[in-house]
């Protein structure tokens, strides 16, 4: 490369290009002073604090310990759907229920209560069980007389959700009850709250948290203010309901007494499920720590699945954004943002500072004390954050970078006296390595995945079209079925660690492999299959009449195993973690091949090789191959199998029954199709893929396979 002129020499040269970096540093400092305080940056900032949050932790550990909290959460968690009275009792007849346990928290002396689930339907009316809320309303009305109680209320999509009228008048009116919006920023993250909401008549009402934190003694925010978020495991006490409930039966009043006493008690769902939100801790939030260090239980055994399956990195129950900005209020914790002007003398002047080193400096050196100066200016971030500010860490990392792609183009552009020299420095520290990888292959937004072991399991109801036609002039009544039979379907399915991938319409697809190694994947889906079954059992018993007064459910099963890619699948903006493949188009032939044979559970050879068999009464799973069977879309035949049960769930008559059915399909293997069939007509009458094979045996007297047919058969339909 030629030079478009010779360098400058001399004292005058070096002092007119001393006066050229100091203006283009300090043009940069004034640029990046003014690009702090623009209210996109202003809110780009809060995003700092997530990066913060765990740097502050690893210096100063927790804001406070557990025991400090002035929030503790009561839960209804997993666990209180799986522990009676709860688990056998509809959750709308749970309100007696929730009154016994707010009677024996307000008894133990809080401060406040607040009621963080919203109960908008009733049974306590005319035409079903009037009377039936009398106690939770009560517990309402004590509590409310004593002004510990708060209710709350949301609005979603326009629509207010609120709490059952008779709820609001026991619990002395509209004036406890308020709003549990909390504002996400654009990232979808919350990391403020709102001090109150205006009314029509121009007044002002508090917000749930800041009216809880006022009940408590905390002074009331002069307006929205940054939650600041404590850290470490467990940092909010949370308590299962079922425990409590069963606690509170056996009078254990001091257990109340030392949990509650004095603290603001919060009510509320922790599922994995509904009322989610991403937190600014979420880049320190463990999975499980809040199972790690829950309090020791009063009356119910703690489940380790209880909290561990849900409270993970990505999201975090509402809850517990509420609880985290009661305690900033309680304990005088909010934090504040650094003012426009200091922000602008600091940003402008840490940019001239690196902006002039970077002009003395070689690419390499700059880089060096380009991170040193970050580190610094990380380290007094996060100093200031324990001190309840937040200073404008993200600009000043942005103006960094900025600041040295300017400088160094700058010297490149200008200064030709070191352009072929800064040339080669920027191709090999930042514009190839750095532009290329974004432009080309960015890490943040690859798509793709890899391959895995997995296990997958499809659910589909049978005959769900005729059920949806008989419930057409009730499509409420459809859909409220429909959400209770898929709740009874995904809970076995994860007790044996199975991932849902998806609903699809009244199917379930769930897989075991990914995005997690499963240890017994195969045994565990078919596990999950045979607890589903059960389960589906009961809910025919139990809840599937209040729809279906004639009818019944009835769910199939397909279960294969192979190598599938998992990971994010999708488009540039909107990504979904599943799996696609063979073996998953397999699960899915499978689950409707059970229409060909009557079967209710399918599973592939792969799969069945996994299982131990139950042989001479011993423990394992009492199978059937019911044939080599070529699926739609494929050439080759795989063999199949039917699960009957466990071993220790399967009756000798139904042993039996699969002895004879697998003496007559050797027969039928071999082509002796006469003596199959008498094989097969023996029980056709109580056993349906019996009833198949002597259907396909007098077929095949009449018009034989081709040679070299060795027993498979072609399935032409789903």
């Amino acid at each position: 490369m030629s030079l478009s002129a010779p360098p400058e020499t001399g004292t005058g040269a070096r002092l007119r290009r001393y006066r050229r970096r100091l203006l283009a540093a300090a043009v940069i400092g004034l640029i990046a002073g003014l690009l702090a305080i623009l209210p996109q940056s202003r809110e780009f900032e809060l995003r700092g604090i997530d990066f913060l949050l765990p740097l502050r932790h690893l210096v100063f550990g927790p804001l406070f310990p557990p025991s400090k909290s002035d929030v503790v959460v009561v839960a209804i968690d997993e666990q209180t759907y799986r522990t009676d009275p709860f688990s056998n009792t509809p959750k709308v007849a749970w309100t007696p229920y929730y009154g016994y346990v707010i009677d024996a928290v307000d008894a133990a002396g809080p401060k406040a209560i607040g009621l963080d689930t919203i109960l908008p339907t009733t049974l306590d009316r005319p035409e079903l069980l009037l009377g039936y809320d009398r106690p939770f309303l009560l517990s309402l009305r004590k509590a409310a007389m004593q002004n510990h109680l708060v209710m709350g209320e949301t609005k979603l999509s326009g629509q207010m959700l609120a709490p059952y009228p008779g709820q609001v008048l026991a619990a002395n009116g509209q004036d406890n009850v308020r709003m549990l919006n909390m504002p996400m920023e654009k990232d979808d993250v919350v990391r403020r709250y709102l001090a109150g909401y205006a009314t029509q008549e121009g007044g002002h009402i508090p917000s749930f948290a800041v009216d809880l934190a006022q009940r408590a003694g905390a002074k009331p925010p002069k307006g929205d203010f940054i939650i600041n978020y404590n850290t470490g495991p467990g940092d909010v006490p949370i308590y299962s309901m079922a425990d409590l409930y069963a606690c509170a039966s056996q009078g254990k009043t001091d257990y109340f007494k030392k949990a509650f006493a004095g603290k603001v008690v919060l009510l509320a769902e922790t599922l994995d499920i509904e009322d989610r939100f991403r937190g600014a801790k979420r880049l320190d939030w463990n999975e499980g720590a809040s199972a790690r260090a829950a309090p020791a239980r009063c009356a119910v055994a703690a489940d380790p699945n209880s909290f561990a399956t849900n409270l993970d990195r990505k999201s975090m129950p509402g809850v517990l954004i509420q609880a985290a900005a009661i305690n900033t209020l309680t304990k005088n914790l909010a934090l504040t943002q650094l003012g426009v002007p200091a922000t602008f003398l600091l940003v402008g002047l840490a940019t001239f500072g690196l902006a002039a080193a970077f002009l003395a400096l070689g690419p390499v050196s700059g880089a060096l004390v380009g991170v040193t100066a970050l580190a610094l200016e990380g380290a007094a971030s996060v100093a200031a954050l324990q001190a309840k500010t937040v200073a404008p860490a993200a600009s000043l990392l942005v103006t960094a970078i900025l600041a040295y792609t300017l400088i160094y183009a700058y010297r490149f552009v200008i200064e030709d006296r070191e352009k072929r020299w800064v040339q080669h420095a920027f191709r090999h520290y930042l514009a190839p390595a750095l532009v290329d990888q974004l432009m080309d292959r960015p890490e943040a937004l690859k798509l793709g995945g890899d391959q895995r072991l997995i296990t997958v399991m499809f659910t589909d109801i049978a005959g769900f079209t005729t059920i949806s036609e008989g419930l057409k002039e009730t499509p409420g009544k459809l859909v409220e079925l429909m959400n209770r039979y898929l709740t009874m379907m995904t809970g076995p399915i994860g007790a044996r660690d199975g991932y849902i991938d998806k609903f699809i319409g009244d199917a379930v697809m769930a897989v075991w492999g990914a995005p997690l190694a499963v240890a017994d994947a195969e045994r565990k889906a078919v596990d999950a299959a045979l607890d589903c079954r059960k389960a589906l059992a009961d809910f025919n018993r139990d809840v599937t009449p209040e729809y279906l007064p004639s009818g019944q459910l009835g769910t199939r099963f397909g279960i294969a195993t192979g190598i599938a890619i998992a990971g994010n699948m999708g488009s540039e903006d909107r990504l979904n973690y599943t799996v696609t493949g063979d073996t998953v188009n397999l699960a899915a032939r499978l689950e409707g091949a059970n229409k060909e044979y009557g079967t209710t559970l399918m599973i592939s050879e792969t799969t069945a090789a996994a299982l131990p068999k139950a042989e001479n009464g011993g423990d394992g799973y009492v199978l059937r191959r019911l044939d080599r069977l070529i699926v739609k879309g494929k050439t080759e035949p795989i063999v199949v199998f039917e699960v009957l049960g466990r071993a220790g769930e399967v009756g000798a008559e139904d042993r039996a029954r699969v002895t004879a059915f697998e003496a007559a399909l050797a027969k039928h293997d071999a082509r002796d199709f006469k003596g199959a069939l008498a094989g097969f007509e023996a029980q056709a009458g109580t056993d349906p893929p019996s009833k198949v094979y002597a259907e396909r045996c007098k077929g095949y007297l009449e018009a034989p396979p081709p040679a070299g047919w060795q027993g498979e058969f072609a399935l032409k339909t789903k």
